[in-house]
């Protein structure tokens, strides 16, 4: 073989051993921007970004492709651009374009893992000076911007056309002017108030909002400068917006708007609300409390009655019923984690009568039940659900024969605010309200008799009945026809009675009441 033929062989083989170890061992791959990517450029403080034409990341890609790596990149310290490019949303390359410290036109690209490539210098001039990099440049300096400061943090917004992308200190992305912040803040009605907002240009319009979450209810709506008479209601989530709107006129090229959205979590101390400090025997009142701490915790002790369980009415608003059982001056406690408080009750006594006659719905049998045991197997006092809707009304039409602590001889003392009609024709009787049928059975005491829970320990009896339309476990309605009572030789009374966990209501406070609504 030749000697030239010899220098070929070499060269061959070594091409082969070069292409082998690439191949083997790998070789250091340029970044690149491929066309799935969406490229997006900022200047040095980062807070606002554009958008990549295609023929500019067709630039840039260009520019990416003649990369030559360089092992020392500490002269190149000016910075110049940082680009980001998404693939599906997802960031897959940062490279940040800077030059020579001495401001001379050569470049260099830097990436987060800290390698440094030397670019080609007419490439990167030409994407420089692309009009629509121009122009952002240009627009940039003169736009208007709002700053928001809650406490030592302050937040920079600038006012852009749609379009436009944004960058927060966190480097979370946002877009059109409005910016959100991620975490939610507890703050208190005092930091609310001290929010402050500055403008690089003064805006025509400057509107605060304030909404609670849970309801998207408005609570506030004013000017920045009248924060301080926003005063949360209970405690809760609530989102605050403060919009600034800039107007293009003869004078100004800008228009857009800038919206600050904040999400905040205010505790206010809890507050117990009783809305009846005097009540007469057989009434109802409620205890309220707002902004407990662990509303599970809520506890009502008194001796004047009984207490229901606590019910939501609101965000950060519960409450109860309490009957008043007994006549006389009462201290009402309510407990509960971080509450305490003391009130004090009067009960006005009701007037009581006994009327000749022995109680007419007393009867024996086999199959007749004890009054005495139903009574305490349906008190339901730990119950915490709530059925009725609206106003409570009688079960049947016309005044009753007998009303509120007016009994019979021999009549249960358990049944002492049960009221009595004398029936002289066939009657219906209708739910007082929405409930459950938990009881249907003849008692010793009370005949045929149906027992129907509204929920809360709220309950409604009816007496002696002649038929029953309804079964147990049923879920009836206001108004729904439940049984009738049929007319006899004999004289024939019907009877119903209002029951919070054991204690009789008076039928002239309840019906035509609606309680614990929201």
């Amino acid at each position: 073989m030749s000697q030239g033929g010899k220098l070929v062989a070499v060269a061959v083989v070594l091409s082969l051993v070069a292409i082998l170890s690439g191949l083997l061992f790998g070789q250091e791959k340029i970044p690149e921007i491929q066309e799935d990517m969406d490229v997006w450029v900022s200047r040095q403080d980062q807070n606002i970004l554009h958008r990549l034409s295609d023929d500019e990341k067709e630039l840039l890609s260009d520019i990416l492709s003649h990369q030559r790596k360089l092992e020392d990149g500490s002269r190149y310290e000016d910075f110049v651009l940082s680009f980001i490019a998404y693939r599906n949303g997802v960031e897959a390359l940062q490279p940040s374009l800077y030059r020579l410290t001495d401001g001379t036109n050569e470049f260099v690209m830097k990436y987060p893992d800290g390698s440094y490539y030397l670019l080609d210098t007419r490439s990167v001039l030409q994407l420089l000076t692309s009009k629509t990099l121009d122009d952002l440049f240009d627009y940039i300096e003169d736009a208007p911007t709002m700053t928001v400061t809650e406490g030592e943090q302050s937040l920079t917004l600038h006012c852009i056309e749609n379009g436009w992308q944004y960058k927060k200190i966190d480097n979370s992305i946002f877009m059109d002017g409005v910016l959100v912040q991620d975490e939610q803040t507890t703050l208190t009605p005092e930091d609310y108030r001290g929010l402050t907002l500055s403008f690089s240009t003064e805006p025509q319009l400057v509107r605060v909002e304030i909404s609670l979450s849970s309801s998207s209810e408005t609570i506030f709506e004013g000017n920045a400068d009248e924060l301080d008479q926003f005063s949360p209601p209970i405690s809760g989530r609530y989102e605050m917006r403060v919009v600034a709107q800039w107007i293009e006129t003869s004078s100004r090229r800008y228009s857009g708007r800038c919206v600050y959205a904040l999400d905040l979590q205010v505790k206010k101390e809890a507050e117990v609300l009783i809305s009846a400090q005097k009540v007469a025997q057989g009434g109802m009142f409620t205890v309220t409390v707002t902004n407990p701490e662990d509303p599970s915790s809520l506890k009502v002790t008194t001796e004047l009655g009984r207490a229901s369980a606590f019910v939501q009415q609101a965000e950060g608003e519960y409450a109860c019923l309490v009957a008043a059982q007994y006549a006389g001056r009462y201290p009402l406690f309510v407990s509960g984690t971080g509450i305490s408080g003391e009130h004090q009750i009067e009960v006005t006594a009701a007037a009581s009568q006994t009327t000749e006659g022995l109680f007419p719905l007393a009867s024996e049998g086999d199959s007749v039940l004890s009054f005495e045991e139903t009574w305490q197997n349906l008190r339901w006092t730990t119950s915490t659900e709530k059925y009725w809707r609206g106003a409570f009304q009688a079960p049947i039409e016309g005044e009753a024969t007998l009303g509120y602590r007016q009994n019979f001889e021999e009549q249960p003392v358990q049944m002492n605010g049960a009221v009595w009609w004398q029936i002289a024709e066939d009657r219906q009787v209708a739910a007082s309200n929405s409930g459950v049928v938990v009881f249907i059975g003849h008692l010793d005491q009370g005949g045929l008799t149906i027992v129907v829970h509204h929920g809360l320990g709220l309950s409604t009896w009816y007496y002696g009945l002649s038929e029953v339309l309804v079964e147990e476990g049923d879920i009836v309605i206001s108004g729904q026809i439940m049984g009738s009572v049929w007319e006899q030789e004999d004289d024939v009374w019907f009877g119903t009675q209002a029951v919070l966990s054991g204690v009789s209501l008076d039928p002239d406070q309840f019906w035509g009441k609606s309680w614990l609504e929201n």
